[in-house]
């Protein structure tokens, strides 16, 4: 009466699955001995250019990981330093932007041409405010007492 019935439908769709799973795995091993097949066949272009290249964006990539915060700090403190000559000359708008533009103004990455020499990078930025001549009151023409 309590005959136990035979597995027979479950064991069919354990190895549908199983053969399932063994044709995506030849599939896939298939596909990827046609792509290093292809890969491999493709024309080598690689030259002295190439290798030279790869050196400068290198070169680049490690100095800017040192010079690229290195500058960034110097012109957080330029700034604040240029915030303070405001403050204690008065307001004086010309030594605040001398400091500010020095400081901020450069260069802040490090570019294949500055590695070949092609260009200089400027750490320290050029001022936009043109410096006055110096006023020597003692010995002009005009103030000479004559």
């Amino acid at each position: 009466m309590g005959a136990a019935l035979p597995d027979g439908p479950p064991q069919r769709e354990d190895e549908h699955m199983k053969s399932a799973s063994r044709s995506l795995g030849r599939g896939s091993a298939l596909s990827a001995l046609a792509l290093t097949l292809l890969l491999g066949l493709a024309p080598a272009t690689a030259s002295a250019v190439d290798a030279k290249n790869f050196g400068v964006g290198a070169a680049c990539a490690l100095s800017n990981l040192i010079y690229g915060p290195a500058k960034l700090i110097y012109a957080l403190f330029g700034s604040l330093t240029a915030g303070m000559g405001y403050a204690f000359t008065a307001g004086d708008i010309e030594v605040a932007q001398t400091i500010l533009d020095t400081s901020v103004n450069g260069d802040y990455v490090v570019e294949p041409a500055h590695i070949r020499g092609e260009r200089s990078l400027q750490f320290i930025g050029s001022s936009s405010v043109a410096a006055a001549p110096p006023q020597d009151d003692w010995g002009s023409a005009s103030n000479s007492g004559f």
